[in-house]
């Protein structure tokens, strides 16, 4: 009985070497077919900068409005500043682009007030900038991190790597080294666990009463002041690139929460969710898998959505709206003029 409990446990010691074989050489192939991917980079060589602009974000504007000039200011953090993108494919520079492309004396200007790392509590100061150089529209850039409490001025993105990859020591690196399928479990708790954290951290951010209560007052503060210089104020939502944009998305309640505020306090609001929903997270990354900051395709379908918002709503100068449009760009022949279809509808002061 001994002998055949020895032969049963060496039968079942041999079996769970070899899955570990077979699961181990599967982690290997799986690897040299994946690893090519992560060697490319689409990010430009260099960035540039505006010779007469003071800043990476925008161009030179002058202090006092031109005549004939429409002028919004966009008040954001890193979302509307752009990391790791030339500053001419931020969706500030889309929508300018958009408002510009009338044969007409009138000219629209688009300034980029954002500052990566800042929170609504520090926008007020950008406010007043904008304000004092005549704004005509603010649009407010809301991100789900802006109830941030942070006793400083930020001066640049702020990673959170406890969010990030996982970051072994020497000694599992070593160990990694012979044991990919080691390596490729421990990061898969990792991610779990950082999800998780992600999650919460966010949800936090407007459980907790003193951070909600400086994003809220910050906003109340924004909307008064623009109230004050006849501007006015509309507010943009933009979903975190962090997670799928799926059913299972876990920032629903917080996109919900900020709308009825915003349309309590009479600021008309547009969340972006349901523009990018379903696409691919590495189709709207800046850097896949690697900054969950929105790229060149996100920004470009924020500055159309957005422009097709104000556009709705009649809060673009009839001169800048645009009047060559068309349903494609495929052919030599001219295409199909683009009708529409909301023409017929009332315009809503907030989308959910």
């Amino acid at each position: 009985m001994v002998r055949n409990l020895s032969i049963g446990l060496v039968i079942s010691l041999i079996g769970l070497i070899l899955s570990l074989g077979a699961i181990e050489i599967a982690v290997r192939f799986f690897e040299s077919r994946t690893t090519a991917a992560k060697t490319w980079s689409d990010r430009p060589p260099f960035y540039f900068q505006h010779e007469g602009s003071p800043t990476l974000k925008d161009f030179p504007y002058s202090a006092q409005k031109p005549a004939d000039t429409f002028r919004v200011a966009v008040i954001g953090d890193s979302y509307s500043f752009a990391p790791y993108m030339q500053f001419t494919d931020a969706f500030p520079k889309v929508l300018e682009r958009m408002l510009n492309l009338n044969a007409v004396p009138m000219r629209g200007e688009v300034i980029n007030f954002g500052v990566p790392g800042y929170s609504t509590s520090h926008e007020i100061e950008e406010v007043d900038k904008a304000l004092a150089m005549g704004a005509d529209v603010v649009v407010l850039q809301i991100t789900l991190n802006d109830p941030e409490l942070k006793p400083y001025r930020p001066t640049g993105i702020r990673e959170f790597n406890r969010f990030g990859a996982y970051e072994a020591s020497e000694r599992q690196r070593a160990l990694f080294h012979y044991w990919h399928s080691l390596k490729f479990v421990v990061e898969r708790l990792h991610n779990n666990k950082t999800r998780d954290e992600y999650t919460k951290y966010f949800l936090d951010l407007f459980e907790k009463p003193k951070s909600r209560e400086s994003f809220e007052s910050s906003v109340k503060e924004i909307s008064r002041k623009t109230k004050e210089a006849n501007a006015r104020l509309v507010a943009v939502v933009f979903p975190l690139f962090g997670l799928p944009l799926d059913e299972e998305y876990p920032f629903t309640p917080i996109h919900n929460q900020v709308a009825r505020f915003l349309s309590a306090n009479d600021i008309p609001n547009l969340d972006l969710f349901s523009l990018y929903a379903g696409i691919p997270l590495d189709r709207l990354q800046v850097i896949p898998g690697g900054d969950r900051h929105p790229n060149e395709i996100a920004h470009r379908m924020a500055g159309e959505r957005i422009y097709q918002w104000l556009s709705e709503n009649s809060w673009i100068p009839k001169d800048l709206v645009i009047r060559k449009r068309f349903t494609g760009r495929t052919q030599i022949v001219k295409e199909k003029p683009y009708v529409d279809s909301s023409a017929s509808t009332l315009p809503t002061s907030s989308e959910k």
